[in-house]
């Protein structure tokens, strides 16, 4: 009998990877930019920008989906570039004509146009570096557009109570921008001021709201993230292809003449760990839904000093002060003194899940649409208002505070 022997054939095909490569730039000014690169041979080309405490390596499965689709990405790593240390206002201190230089150089390169891609702080750095080659090269369309993921574009820190105002660069832009507004981040309320504040110099703004997603999630990596987060950014690379596609059919306009100083920015001051007069509008006005569906009006405390925090679950400084606050009710006779805290945004269910979960025992008022965040000139949560027997605000604080600490029960009996 004879054997028959099978013999299995295997073929190995290449496999093109689209791994990161490291790229250094020399500029004119002798300065070196260092590169994070993605090929594909394209003729589009996404530039990274950092925002001011940098990128993470979040971004690189959405760069190397982007390969795939045949678009090049570069994600400049600016602050070892120049030996900056990574914090919030870091990106002034990058050179705009260094960075113009730059995109001259990836001209060179033969890509057809470039599109930027930046992150809160970011996108100011984005706004100037195009403004500044627009001035330069005024018959240019190489800059194609933005695409932002919550900007921020605030000039300074907002009061407590006010109007915010933005950074003079925010108004002069003409470039099709596409903004991706995550609903659990702090931008979400506010994305009307930023499409109003971009579309005067004649941008053409595209508002993506992602419901259910939170802040920051294109640049964490999936273990970090919720199922509707982890899904939103599998479908970024399509995300942004698409924006490139809504670009595509934007005529800018003219870029308006300077009249202003487009690189100044206000100074960001920190309050000290203590309550802060207030200095903004009164007799503000306050109506919403309790959890049970009840109605619940600010006249409904009058003769009471009252706390209004402003929270959501998806803050980290809000979810650390709150046993301080139920500390300080707990310090004083409730007929006297109330703690009422306005969720942001949040479903009922979240909420219910989160109190189980946190052990929130102060009433919860539901600002759903975000309408008391707006009348209110909350920017940042937490935000905290006191409010004296007579219904005036005395005392404000942005961010989170040791609620027990003496200082704030003195402010606080000083008002009883």
């Amino acid at each position: 009998m004879k054997r028959r022997f099978y013999g299995w054939i295997f073929i190995f095909l290449p496999l093109i990877a689209f791994a990161g490569q490291e790229l250094e730039i020399e500029l004119d000014s002798g300065n070196v930019i260092n590169i994070d690169a993605y090929h594909s041979k394209g003729d589009i080309l996404f530039v990274y920008l950092p925002a001011g405490k940098g990128f993470g390596e979040g971004y690189k499965v959405t760069a190397k989906q982007l390969a795939t689709k045949g678009y090049d990405v570069w994600a400049l790593n600016l602050h070892d570039s120049y030996m900056i240390p990574k914090y919030k206002s870091s990106i002034n201190r990058f050179d705009i004509d260094d960075l113009v230089n730059l995109i001259v150089i990836a001209k060179k390169k033969s890509f057809k146009n470039i599109v930027f891609v930046a992150t809160g702080r970011g996108a100011q750095l984005a706004l100037k570096i195009a403004y500044q080659w627009q001035l330069k090269y005024p018959n240019s369309d190489f800059i194609k557009g933005h695409i932002f993921h919550s900007p921020h574009l605030l000039d300074g820190r907002p009061s407590l109570g006010g109007m915010a105002k933005y950074i003079n660069i925010s108004k002069m832009s003409n470039l099709p921008t596409y903004i991706l507004l995550p609903q659990f981040g702090t931008k979400f309320m506010r994305s009307k001021e930023i499409l109003a504040q971009l579309k005067q110099g004649g941008s053409a703004v595209f508002m993506h709201h992602l419901t259910g997603v939170g802040y920051g999630f294109h640049m964490k990596k999936a273990k970090e993230l919720s199922k509707l987060s982890i899904k939103a950014k599998a479908g970024l690379a399509n995300t942004y292809h698409q924006a490139v596609q809504l670009m595509k059919t934007i005529t800018a306009p003219k870029i308006l003449s300077p009249n202003i100083d487009i690189n100044t920015n206000a100074k960001v001051t920190f309050s000290d760990l203590l309550l802060q007069k207030y200095h903004g509008k009164q007799n503000l006005p306050l109506k919403l839904k309790t959890l049970d569906g009840k109605i619940a009006q600010i006249n409904d405390y009058k003769g009471q000093v009252l706390l209004i925090n402003f929270w959501a679950s998806w803050c980290n400084p809000c979810i650390k002060e709150i046993p301080s606050l139920v500390r300080l009710q707990q310090k004083f006779n409730s007929k006297y003194f109330k703690i009422i805290t306005i969720n942001v945004g949040e479903s009922q269910h979240k909420i219910a899940k989160f109190v189980k979960k946190i052990g929130l025992t102060l009433p919860i008022l539901l600002d759903e649409s975000g309408q008391a965040v707006k009348e209110w000139g909350v920017y940042a949560y937490p935000s905290n208002f006191l409010i004296d027997k007579e219904g005036v605000i005395r005392y404000g604080y942005r961010g989170a505070l040791e609620w027990d600490d003496q200082n704030v029960i003195d402010t606080v009996q000083s008002l009883l």
